[in-house]
Order: C-alpha cells, then structure tokens, then sequence
C-alpha cells in the first residue's frame, strides 16, 4: 500500500487531534510532528527545492493551457517544511462555475454552484526510485487495502489509549483513510518519461524520470482536457528541464 498514503492518514489524526481536542500539545507542536513523519516518509527534494517555479514556468503553463500568460495568478505553496509537500499554481479567472459535492447548501443540503478557477499545479517533487514509484503507486489489492486499514485503526488506538484522541475522533480518523482509499486506482500512460500513471481518483498525473518523481494536476473544467494537458505538462518538464 502506498507509503504516503498510509503517512498522510496518520497526519489527518494529528491534526484533527490539535484542532478539536484537549491535549496540551500545540498546533505548532502537532505540525512538527506532522513535519518530522513526512521527511521519513519523502526523504530528499534535490536541486528543485523552493525552485518549483523554474522547474514549471508560468510560460509552459500558458503554452499548456492556452490561456495568456499576463492573465495568470501564481501561487506558490510551501506551507509545510518539507519541500516535497510544495506545489507550484497557475491559475486564470476565465468565470466558470462548478456544482461541487463537498460544498452544500446548509438549508437544502444540495450541492452548490461555486466559482472555480481554471488551474494547473505540479507538487510532489522527489528522488526515488523506479521500483519504489512502481510500489506506491498500483492499484492496491484487497489484501493491501486490509493492512493498510488495519495500520491506520492500529495507530488511532494507540493514539486513543494515551489520551490524545477520544473514541468519536478515533472512529472519524478510521474513516478519513478509508476514504482516502476508497476507489484508489492507477493506469499506466505510456510515452511520459521513464514510467507514468494516471490516479483515476484524484485525477492526477504521477511521472517517474531518470530518478525524479513529481504530479502533475489540471482542472479546466473538462476531463479529458485535464488528462491531456497534464499528459503535455510532463513532457515539456521532461524535455525542457530535465
């Protein structure tokens, strides 16, 4: 099962945990912690490191997309120490609406109607290597997803016995990961970089290349549109960078 995802579900607990809980741990304490798991997990950023925006210019994106690039917004995300969890954000206000299922109205509870932006981000930059992209990025088996299920409620409850969470937060954590990974499934995309797959989930790109590992996202309002411009994304990072 995938070694980021079982990690980020973890950090979920810990910051559910600061957010609504009792314990005297601080926010900034509950983010180091967070901050310390992610650096075992990722290991090294290498020469990109706070460069995102050289390695993904404001110009690939606009030559990507299409769009003008004097009309773009950057938007650099390095919220977490380690600088594999940033992420470098184009994006264009071109009016578009999206009906969104996570946002609802609070008297009908219907989905609503919310402006989106059109975007595309690359994020994840990491040393790796083939055998361990190919590992963390499959299709999990049954078996797998059982692990990974019991990893997760085994960590909750140690978690809930040192008084850190109580048994409601424990059983929302549980459910978090499950739905994290839920539906969690990769095809292969041939002809981008060494190996490439597409998460059918999240909608992502996630591309291996001579070592480098990085995702790639887009959200033009069209799926077919976003697979093939993060598919051509790729390729220029390839071939005009790497």
């Amino acid at each position: 099962m995938n070694k980021v995802f079982l990690m980020m579900s973890v950090s979920l607990v810990l910051l559910f945990n600061a957010c609504n809980s009792g314990d005297t741990k601080s926010a900034g304490d509950i983010q180091s912690e967070m901050n310390e798991q992610l650096d075992e997990v990722l290991g090294d950023a290498g020469k990109w490191e706070g460069k995102l925006d050289q390695l993904f210019t404001l110009e690939m994106a606009a030559q990507a997309t299409g769009y003008a690039a004097a009309e773009a917004t950057k938007d650099y995300n390095q919220v977490l120490k380690n600088p594999q969890t940033h992420s470098i954000q184009y994006k264009w206000d071109k009016g578009r609406i999206e009906v969104s299922d996570k946002v609802k109205n609070p008297i009908t509870g219907k989905p609503m109607e919310i402006p989106a932006d059109d975007y595309v981000e690359v994020s994840w930059v990491r040393g790796t290597t083939l055998k361990d992209f190919k590992h963390n990025y499959h299709t999990p088996t049954a078996e797998e997803m059982a692990y990974a299920d019991k990893a997760v409620s085994a960590k909750t409850a140690e978690m809930q016995s040192q008084g850190k969470i109580n048994a409601e937060q424990a059983a929302m954590a549980n459910d978090l990961a499950a739905d994290l990974a839920k539906g969690l499934s990769y095809d292969e995309v041939p002809g981008v970089g060494d190996y490439a797959v597409w998460n059918n989930k999240d909608k992502n790109l996630k591309v291996f290349y001579q070592g480098l590992e990085f995702q790639v996202y887009a959200n033009l309002g069209d799926g077919d549109r976003n697979k093939n411009t993060c598919v051509d994304i790729a390729k220029k990072i390839i071939s005009e960078k790497l």
